[in-house]
């Protein structure tokens, strides 16, 4: 595993679980796409839950409307 990889970006944990396309951090319980890590600052990166309420959120406000 790179050693982008090995650091969460968020707690900055250093006990990441390899899932593939994904890196999980047991400590802050968050889940990264390795591509963001890859392109983005760190402190740019989203986790993947938080992409998803963001998008639920801009959906539903969307629907009010």
């Amino acid at each position: 595993m790179e050693s982008k990889f090995n650091v969460c970006p968020r707690c900055k944990g250093n006990k990441m679980i390899d899932m593939g396309d994904t890196i999980d951090c047991p400590e802050c319980r968050l889940e990264f796409e390795k591509d963001d890590i890859k392109t983005l600052e760190s402190d740019q990166i989203l986790a993947i839950s938080e992409k998803l309420n963001f998008i639920r959120n801009i959906k539903n406000n969307n629907n009010k409307t």
